[in-house]
């Protein structure tokens, strides 16, 4: 009878849902690239980037050389890398929704010169239900940029 509780006991738990998440890893992106260009130029090319990508602009300072994203810029793993999110237990396929935060700042560093740093960095939420009762299941967590956005912004001020 012992055997038979220890191996329900067992069983319940291999039953319940289980999110893991192993973080990213921590590497080196480029972020910053420097210009032969005026302020002006870059600065009309940097806030042309927002426009051509139907990103709406909250905040813009042109004499501090600050963009910011008015929203939190939904996207998936080619520009967020939020772990290795394993999941166990569950009905179907977890949702996981990547969100992102954007903030580009242009600034002169010479008389010819300007320099272009991209900052974006986000968190992912999951949700699931439990194989075992069905209930909801949230995790959250911390995500860090691929470098693909930023390249891609610097690559489109540059050209």
């Amino acid at each position: 009878m012992k055997a038979l509780s220890i191996f329900m006991v067992a069983l319940v738990l291999q039953s319940c849902a289980s999110v893991n998440v192993a973080p990213p890893l921590a590497i080196e992106r480029e972020r910053s690239r420097t210009y032969v260009m005026n302020f002006d130029k870059t600065w009309t090319r940097a806030v042309d980037w927002f426009a051509d990508h139907n990103v709406s602009i909250e905040k813009i300072e042109k004499t501090s050389g600050l963009l910011t994203a008015k929203y939190v810029l939904e996207t998936n793993s080619t520009y967020l890398d939020c772990g290795k999110i394993d999941v166990q237990g569950v009905l179907g396929q977890p949702t996981i929704r990547r969100l992102g935060s954007l903030n580009v700042t242009v600034r002169l560093t010479s008389d010819t010169t300007t320099t272009v740093n991209v900052n974006f960095f986000g968190e992912f939420d999951l949700r699931a239900r439990d194989a075992w009762d069905g209930r909801t299941i949230n995790s959250e967590g911390k995500c860090v940029s691929t470098g693909d956005l930023e390249r891609k912004i610097l690559d489109y001020v540059g050209r």
